[in-house]
C-alpha cells in the first residue's frame, strides 16, 4: 500500500496531505528523528478474505465443515425453540456473505506503508499538529518566523 500524498506550504506553514481511505488515527503511526526526518506508517487491513485462494482439497474440506455446521445448527434449532426462523435466517445470510462472496475485481491497495520526508531547516519542530478527518491525515508544520526587512551583515 503506497498512500497518495500532497506537499503545500504557504507563508506560515508545511502541510502533508495523505490520503488513507478506511483507516483511523490509531492505525497511523509517526516519527520524527534527529536527522528532520518525518516517518508516517502504518498498516491498511483488507477486507478481502483469502479463502478464496484454497486449492481443490481445501474446498473439499470446506464442504466437510459446512456440511458440520449445518448439522450443528439443526441440533442447536432443536435446543432453542425459542430462536425464531427470522433470526436463523439472519445468522445464516451473515455466514454466507463471508463464504459466498467472490470478489471479480479489486483495485483498493492493501498492506504496510512507510513513507519519509524531510522537513526543511525553517521548520518549527516542536509545534507539529496532525489531525485525521475522513480518511485523509493532515500534517501541519509551523515555520519558524524570521523577522521581515531584517538586515543581515555579512563578514568578509
Amino acid at each position: 500500500f503506497n498512500p497518495k500524498i500532497n506537499l503545500s506550504e504557504d507563508e506560515n506553514n508545511y502541510y502533508i496531505h495523505a490520503d488513507l481511505p478506511g483507516m483511523k488515527k490509531d492505525q497511523v503511526k509517526m516519527e520524527i528523528n534527529e536527522d528532520r526526518i518525518l516517518t508516517i506508517s502504518g498498516e491498511r487491513k483488507s477486507i478481502y478474505d483469502n479463502s478464496q485462494n484454497k486449492s481443490e482439497n481445501d474446498e473439499m474440506e470446506t464442504e466437510d465443515i459446512n456440511e458440520n455446521n449445518e448439522a450443528k445448527e439443526k441440533q442447536e434449532t432443536k435446543e432453542n425453540e425459542e430462536t425464531t426462523e427470522s433470526e436463523i435466517k439472519n445468522q445464516k445470510n451473515e455466514d454466507n456473505k463471508n463464504n459466498e462472496r467472490k470478489y471479480s475485481k479489486i483495485e483498493s491497495s492493501y498492506g504496510k506503508f512507510s513513507r519519509l520526508f524531510n522537513i526543511p531547516e525553517d521548520a518549527n519542530l516542536e509545534n507539529i499538529q496532525a489531525k485525521m478527518e475522513n480518511g485523509v491525515l493532515e500534517v501541519i508544520i509551523n515555520k519558524i518566523e524570521h523577522p521581515k526587512n531584517q538586515k543581515r551583515s555579512i563578514q568578509i
